[in-house]
């Protein structure tokens, strides 16, 4: 396979995994709608490639465990997912209740099924 190929079966991957979960979180959670999906999807296409970089070249540069690069790289995405949804919560047109705790939900569990798979 070559490089090519990889990243995007790489990123591709990730992203789909990820978008289907904090969009079934968010829809869990109450954000249900087109704009509400939307606003998912475009905070996760914002996030969540930059953390796979990250990750990816890591691993390509350090050996080592690597569970609290993991940890570490998750928090920051929290943390910008949080404020993110924290800005969209004070519209009233997006139904956003404890936008910290989704932020934590949504990507504990994205994390954690992605880790299993």
């Amino acid at each position: 396979m070559d490089l090519g190929t990889y990243l995007l079966q790489m990123f591709g991957g990730s992203l789909l995994l990820t978008v289907f979960i904090e969009g079934l979180v968010g829809f869990l959670w109450g954000l249900r709608g087109k704009k509400n999906f939307i606003l998912v999807i475009l905070i996760n296409f914002l996030t969540n490639p930059a953390a796979v970089l990250i990750y990816w070249l890591y691993r390509m540069y350090f050996a080592g465990t690597s569970l609290p690069v993991q940890i570490l790289i998750e928090i920051v995405v929290v943390m910008a997912e949080a404020l993110i949804y924290r800005s969209f919560a004070k519209d009233e047109r997006f139904p956003i209740r404890r936008p910290v705790l989704l932020a934590v939900v949504a990507n504990g569990l994205s994390w954690g099924i992605g880790g299993l798979l």
